[in-house]
């Protein structure tokens, strides 16, 4: 379980498109593979941390296991080889909150590092939206994670799976606000330029007292996006 997935064999050219399709139980293993060979690989803070996947597999079988009790999930899976090559994963904030908690308070200090960056965005927003009135159930949904296997990297999988959770996860089950925070730097990228009104707040590297993520200069930030959905309605694609 511990080591690296085989590259995959090269694609015939009339290969059919992978498809966006939510969870479901039949993969649900292949899923969390797929999320932590991506997340420990390619995630900045998990290379810097040297977060391992035998370190993370376990948060990534949580977190996917919530997302399809709770249909927050999506996966991209090739139709020809059932293969899944990529995961979008959403959570209320009320429990995201109690899994970063649980996180820090773990037995893992690489992990409980990667929360305690984390929590600086969220107890930002907390702060800036929640002062006088306590976060509740059902009014703000988080984008917790998502990203593709390597071969489908720079084919705009992200983007449309981060439409599709903003139509399905957020809009039809009438969330007030959408939370995130862009890590890599194209999604940091992504983030600065949605085609709707979305407040941002940038979180330093060299600013989190972890000398290890000080070092991340690319991007020199992470970046969290908080995005009104009332307002996102109004505004006009670009």
């Amino acid at each position: 379980m511990g080591s690296s997935p085989r590259s995959p064999a090269p694609r015939p050219p009339d290969a059919p498109p992978p498809l966006i399709e939510p969870f479901d139980d039949a993969h649900l293993e292949a899923i969390v593979e797929c999320v932590t060979a991506v997340w420990t690989s390619h995630n900045v803070i998990a290379r810097a941390l040297g977060v391992t996947a035998d370190d993370y597999r376990p948060t990534a079988a949580r977190i996917c296991a919530k997302a399809l009790a709770d249909d927050l999930g999506l996966m991209l899976r090739e139709p020809d080889t059932d293969r899944i090559v990529g995961f979008y994963t959403a959570i209320d904030l009320v429990d995201e909150l109690a899994e970063e908690q649980a996180k820090a308070a773990g037995d893992n200090p690489r992990l409980a590092r990667w929360s305690s960056m984390l929590s600086l965005g969220l107890s930002w927003y907390i702060d800036t939206y929640h002062r006088e009135r306590p976060l509740a159930r059902g009014e703000v949904v988080y984008f917790n994670i998502g990203g593709t296997a390597p071969e489908r990297r720079g084919q705009g999988w992200i983007g449309r799976m981060t439409s599709v959770a903003a139509s399905d996860f957020a809009v039809r089950r009438s969330y007030r606000r959408v939370l995130a925070i862009a890590t890599h730097p194209h999604s940091v990228q992504m983030s600065r330029s949605l085609p709707w009104n979305v407040e941002l707040h940038e979180l330093p590297f060299a600013d989190c007292g972890d000398p290890d993520l000080a070092r991340i200069t690319d991007p020199p930030c992470a970046l969290v996006s908080v995005t009104s959905l009332a307002d996102a309605a109004k505004t006009p694609r670009r």
